[in-house]
């Protein structure tokens, strides 16, 4: 069996907004020990070349973040990922958690491979921020949006990035373009955005409150393998 691309994402909150994108259909997290650590992860699936990339998304859990049979997670007024043994708090969209004693072999592969993606997709550097979100609501719907990956390079660099298919190219399902841009401000979980009155507005916002906005999830992860990033050495005195 194939095993999926592993990302790390920062943490459970960063892989709750990625796996909780969906109002129509609950994730599964699977969790499980791996080299002393608690991992907890979920698989999503997007369209990719000549069939589909699955990545195994994953989160090490903390030491006071005690797995438990599903995660909860809010975004409306707050953001807040909880681990509970009862889905009750109608407040929170919840996931059920598969714990297991062993990782299964295809994701055990999957977080030791050392090699990132063969076949990478097309690179696109936009010339702003606003450009990539028109892009994420084109992609949208009613129930699901697709997630803008963030990373780190350096101190004062960050990458944003959305994946996006483009269907039935040539002989492939789907060509995919990575659209990112490059900025030196940290972006929040979410970016909060409405064209009106011949005008552009955007802002980072830390939940979903104002309806009348459009909202893009950002997940920060601890690896970028959609794109390859060098980082800006030290000039020499």
């Amino acid at each position: 069996m194939k095993p999926p691309i592993a990302i790390e994402v920062q943490d459970l909150l960063n892989l709750s907004r990625l796996a909780m994108s969906r109002a129509d259909v609950r994730p599964l997290f699977w969790e499980f020990p791996y080299r002393r650590k608690r991992i907890i992860g979920s698989l999503v699936s997007v369209p990719y070349w000549r069939g589909s990339l699955p990545i195994f998304a994953y989160a090490k859990l903390k030491r006071d973040e005690i797995p438990k049979g599903y995660v909860g997670y809010t975004n409306i007024g707050f953001e807040k990922v909880i681990l509970t043994e009862s889905p009750d708090d109608t407040r929170y969209f919840y996931g059920p958690v598969v714990e297991m004693d062993d990782p299964p072999k295809f994701l055990g592969k999957a977080l030791s491979a050392k090699s990132g993606l063969r076949e990478k997709p097309v690179t696109v550097r936009a010339r702003s921020l606003e450009s990539l979100v028109r892009v994420s609501m084109i992609m949208s719907d009613n129930v699901s949006s697709p997630p803008l990956w963030h990373y780190r390079l350096g101190r004062s660099r960050h990458i944003l990035g959305l994946l996006t298919p483009f269907y039935d190219y040539y002989e492939a399902n789907a060509l995919p373009v990575f659209f990112y841009v490059e900025t030196t401000r940290e972006p929040g979980p979410f970016i909060k955005y409405q064209a009106s009155d011949g005008k552009e507005e955007l802002s980072y916002a830390a939940n979903v409150s104002d309806m009348k906005y459009f909202y893009c999830r950002v997940v920060t992860v601890k690896e970028m393998p959609f794109l390859a990033l060098r980082r800006r050495g030290r000039r020499k005195s």
